[in-house]
């Protein structure tokens, strides 16, 4: 059985950035700073957001931001004049905040 989940906690390395399409659409991408297990290193995952899934969550979000995000992996391809570029990022099916008070709030 195949199975696409991703799960990814960390917090925000940059603020949100919203791609607005021609057909009106929106979504964020963000940038998750994670640990790794043995907390030597540090990760930057991309996150894409559609718009039906954060639409209120991703106007909160600032710099530092904790944030926790379930979604699939999906491999992006793309082309420049002389070699072609991949890469990976995890596109969400869920987004949750970190309040200040250390709840948690669905986004």
């Amino acid at each position: 059985m195949d199975c696409n989940l991703a799960l990814v906690g960390g917090r925000l390395a940059v603020p949100p950035h919203i791609e607005e399409r021609s057909d009106g659409s929106r979504s964020a991408h963000l940038l998750v700073h994670v640990r790794s297990e043995r907390r030597q290193r540090f990760d930057v995952v991309p996150v894409v957001v559609p718009e039906h899934v954060g639409a209120i969550a991703v106007d909160d979000l600032v710099t530092g931001s904790e944030v926790y995000v379930a979604g699939r992996l999906i491999r992006r391809s793309s082309w420049n004049f002389w070699e072609p570029s991949e890469r990976i990022e995890v596109v969400a099916d869920s987004i949750r905040l970190a309040d200040v008070e250390g709840g948690r709030r669905a986004g």
